[in-house]
Formats: C-alpha cells, structure tokens, sequence
C-alpha cells in the first residue's frame, strides 16, 4: 500500500509541475535600449553598459508568481506583483518593486492577446528591454 501512495503522489507532483510549466513563459531579448538628456530612446552601444551585450539572452518568468529569472533579468527577492494575469484579449503584466536605500522598479508587459508563438513584451526600468516570449 505504501508504495502505492508514494508512486500516486509522485506522479501528482510531476504532473502538476508540468502544469505549471506549460504557462511560464521563455524570453528572448531582441533590443536594449536608454532613454537620452533629450528624452529619446537610443539603443546601448559603445559599451555604455553591460545590457548592450544582451541580445539574444534568454530569462524565464513563472506566470503564476510573477517570477523572472536570467542573466539580465531578474525580480527575486523584489516585491511582485501580478497586475493582470493575461488572456486571449489581454496583456499579462508585473510591476516589481524594491526599497535597498532606494527605490527601484520593474514594470513586465507580453502581448499575450497577439497572434502566433512569439509573444512580444516590453521590459521597462532603468533601462528598456524588448523581445518576444513563448509559451
């Protein structure tokens, strides 16, 4: 009986983990760019930072907890919060807030609404990042 309720327990656990997975998203940053003195958004070239070299990094964001997770992305250990969990008619959105003697933020948007596997999502903070997701 034992290994019975050990067998059933593991196979709910995978299969609700792959539940979960199926709704995270994988982003690709496309673009990177500032917003200038004049208040223009120009693309980061010429070593300005190090987010020039980041097209073409991948993150993932858990859609259930708002979570996103790369080399230049990431909110953990921020404050998450899932605005609008998405749909077929809407976007789904994060706002991410931290107070480290500053106050920072990370505002998340994908155009889930949009037609075909590539999703396009904008990531504005002090810096604007640009791609497309995939479910």
């Amino acid at each position: 009986m034992r290994p019975l309720f050990f067998i059933t327990s593991l196979l709910s656990l995978l299969l609700s983990h792959s539940a979960h997975a199926e709704s995270d998203l994988t982003c690709t940053i496309t673009g990177v760019s500032e917003v200038s003195a004049d208040g223009a958004l120009e693309v980061l070239a010429g070593k300005k930072n190090y987010y020039e070299t980041a097209a073409s990094a991948e993150f993932i964001v858990q859609r259930d907890k708002g979570l996103m997770m790369g080399r230049f992305v990431s909110n953990s250990g921020w404050k998450i919060t899932v605005l609008d969990s998405g749909s077929p008619q809407n976007s789904y959105k994060i706002l991410s807030t931290r107070s480290n003697g500053r106050v920072q933020s990370q505002f998340f948007e994908v155009r889930l609404q949009d037609k075909g596997p590539k999703k396009p999502f904008v990531l504005v903070a002090a810096e604007v990042l640009h791609g497309t997701c995939t479910m």
